[in-house]
């Protein structure tokens, strides 16, 4: 059982460097870091000398020639990824699904398994009817639109000088993007609030690149004027006197003391006062409040006469936000008052632009977004229906990356990632305001898990009178009591019919991969893409447990189940538990699961892999600050014993082979921080690991042999 390798990659013999430029890069080599940074900072003062004497045509003109640059190569990598797809189809034919039968404890080292069809989840080339969303040929039609259902506009590309700080390659640019979370919040009207908030490394180890929070999700707005004695704070930084003292205000309140950080901060000040409608329409109407008492109060759902509420998306007239004193207020409307010591909580359900007074560099112009009453279109008739769009259909139409259209969203990098964690808690509170209004609908006496907590009263806690009065939250709601009980059940079932699992896999997604990588920006790094690590681990899982229970590479599956968790650095991982009607003999551990180090000689690629990626830590003497320490020792009991074959010990629990160097075993060695030299490393710090799925999908896929259901 074989089939081919991908072919060599050729050698591009039409791009041949001629004698001149072989000198000239021979020279550049050569150079010293002083002379490299000489060269650096001249080019760049030509740049921006050329670039002050473009007019405005041609400044244009080069920005469109990016754009065409840009969409020629994503055409290109299109093209690359669907020729090597159809390589990968060609490939496939050499096999059937009968071959990949028990094929974990046949693994031959000179197969390239990773290229067939089934296996790899291909590129982002499938194009929406619709919307001409990028999708993974496995993902879910109406995963983009609804499959025509959600009709959005896109959002507008922003002018100088923000679309070159995003989309540039400037020193400007970089120190924007680097700190745009920073740089957002010295423009934003509103303070963003959550019982715990966590946006950077609380611990120290420096590894933290996610933006989490914890609790209900809340947007706080103050007056236009601060109290006496009081500094000003987010909206009323923009009624202060003069420019300079509005961004000296701003750069104080979010530590910017670098001359290049103020010089971006008066660009972005007077890019938002020439654009953003909804500072333009505050400060217009603002002079017309004749003392504290007066307010100024954006209404809900208002509109300018005759136009349609889908249409309205700038607050450009009077209409919208009206002068009040005295009367009452929709507590969904939007109040600031002239001057007191107080703040207004935002409601979610306003359909004024809540968004621009958070996002004002992500909503430049100040316009609306989501709001209850968006109708769905239907795509056969052409007319709009009375359902509405959901808060998640609409913003997973938001953040799509489509085809021939750059979405501008998906380059705010660390500000990306607040939107989408604030987006998510409005799709939640969403979803739970629609439960608590339909408790009539909820409330049963069938529900099993009800009977269950009567029956495990305990400690007395529970009043069976009670049940009842209290909102449910019914299985359907991913993570709610029901939902997790019914998890567990589903587990314990399994349990009392097959006994214990047969293996327990742990599958971390990999920053690295290829279908990543090829996606991102300019620039960016996977750690600025959630969505798309997120899009890719769920497409690769998906192709893992196929290759698992529909081809039974372990040999036939009765059942499995997985749970997704994810890292403090953002990564996603998989636990996979999986019954298997054959037991695994003790004599076939050593065939399906390795804890030694590759020989290169004989299999580099996987070699490369385990070094690489199934080295736990290093931790103890290496590293005392590593997660795994606790009370001076490694919780997983690293380093592991040598032994020369696998053995069970007094619990059951495999202690697969590690054979020393003496006996046989392989050493390597990489560098480690804080150590001059680098160190050497053998098979005692070796995570067991599956040659076959290792081999494949490129990542930490730990695989253990279960020997108890605990």
């Amino acid at each position: 059982m074989c089939y081919d390798n991908m072919p060599p990659k050729k050698s591009n013999l039409n791009n041949a460097s001629s004698k001149g430029s072989r000198r000239k890069r021979v020279e550049r080599a050569q150079q010293l870091p002083e002379q490299i940074e000489t060269r650096n900072a001249a080019q760049r003062i030509r740049t921006a000398e050329s670039r002050a004497r473009e007019s405005q045509e041609q400044r244009d003109e080069r920005l469109q020639q990016n754009i065409t640059r840009t969409r020629a190569a994503r055409e290109r990598n299109i093209a690359t990824v669907r020729e090597r797809d159809r390589q990968r189809q060609r490939i496939s034919r050499s096999l059937t699904r009968t071959s990949f039968v028990r094929l974990a404890f046949e693994y031959a080292p000179d197969i390239n398994y990773s290229a067939h069809s089934k296996i790899a989840i291909g590129g982002m080339d499938k194009v929406c009817q619709y919307c001409q969303a990028l999708k993974f040929r496995n993902e879910a039609a109406g995963m983009c639109c609804a499959s025509g259902k959600v009709v959005l506009s896109p959002l507008p590309a922003p002018p100088e000088p923000l679309l070159s700080l995003l989309t540039g390659n400037s020193d400007d640019s970089k120190l924007l993007l680097r700190k745009i979370h920073k740089f957002n919040s010295c423009f934003q009207m509103t303070s963003f609030g959550a019982a715990k908030i966590c946006d950077r490394a609380s611990d120290g180890r420096n590894f933290e690149t996610t933006f989490k929070i914890q609790g209900q999700v809340y947007h706080k707005i103050g007056s236009l004027m601060p109290m006496p004695d009081n500094n000003p704070k987010f909206l009323q930084i923009y009624f202060m006197g003069d420019c300079e003292e509005r961004v000296t205000t701003r750069c104080l309140y979010n530590f910017f003391g670098q001359a290049e950080e103020r010089a971006i901060v008066i660009l972005l000040e007077n890019f938002l006062e020439d654009h953003n409608q909804l500072i333009q329409l505050i400060k217009r109407v603002s002079p017309r409040l004749q003392n504290d008492n007066y307010q100024i109060v954006i209404k809900a759902d208002k509109v300018p006469l005759g136009e349609h509420a889908g249409r309205f998306n700038a607050p450009t007239v009077d209409e919208v936000a009206v002068i009040m004193v005295g009367d009452p207020v929709d507590k969904r409307s939007i109040k600031i008052t002239r001057r007191d010591n107080t703040v207004s909580t935002i409601s979610d359900l306003h359909r004024s632009p809540v968004h621009a007074l958070q996002y004002p560099l992500i909503y430049w112009q100040g316009q609306d977004e989501y709001y209850l009453n968006i109708k769905q279109y239907d795509p056969n008739t052409g007319d709009y229906r009375n359902n509405k769009v959901s808060s998640m259909n609409y913003y997973a139409h938001r953040i799509m990356v489509r085809q021939y259209q750059d979405n501008y969203i998906l380059r705010y990098r660390q500000l990306f990632h607040q939107y989408i964690v604030d987006m998510y808690a409005k799709v939640e509170s969403e979803r739970l305001r629609f439960l608590r209004f339909n408790q009539a609908k909820l409330r049963s006496e069938e529900y099993i898990h009800l009977r269950d907590a009567v029956a495990g009263n305990i400690d007395g806690n529970l009043n069976p009178n009670d049940i009842g009065n209290a909102f449910i939250l019914p299985s359907s709601y991913i993570g709610s009591p029901q939902n997790m009980q019914e998890y567990i059940q589903d587990a314990m079932t399994y349990v009392r019919h097959y006994g214990r699992p047969d293996l327990f896999i742990t599958f971390t997604c990999n920053p690295n991969w290829e279908e990543i990588q090829t996606l991102l920006l300019p620039g960016q790094q996977a750690i600025h893409r959630h969505d798309l690590t997120a899009r890719v681990f769920k497409q690769k899982l998906k192709s893992l447990i196929d290759f698992i229970v529909k081809y039974e590479i372990f040999g036939i599956t009765r059942c499995w189940l997985y749970t997704i968790e994810w890292q403090k650095r953002g990564l996603p991982h998989a636990h996979i538990l999986v019954w298997l009607k054959d037991r695994i003999r003790p004599e076939e551990i050593d065939q399906i699961i390795s804890a030694e180090i590759p020989n290169p000689l004989i299999d580099q690629e996987l070699f490369d892999i385990v070094t690489k990626h199934m080295i736990h830590g290093p931790c103890g003497a290496f590293n005392m600050t590593s997660p795994c320490m606790e009370n001076g020792k490694c919780k997983k009991n690293f380093p592991k014993p040598h032994t020369n074959d696998t053995i069970t010990d007094i619990d059951g629990y495999p202690m697969y082979r590690r054979r020393s160097t003496e006996n046989g075993g392989l050493t390597f060695t990489m560098r480690l921080p804080n150590f001059p030299n680098q160190v050497e490393f053998d098979n005692q710090w070796v995570v067991p690991y599956s040659p076959l799925l290792s081999k494949i999908y490129k990542a930490h896929i730990n695989v253990e042999l279960c020997s108890s259901v605990k």
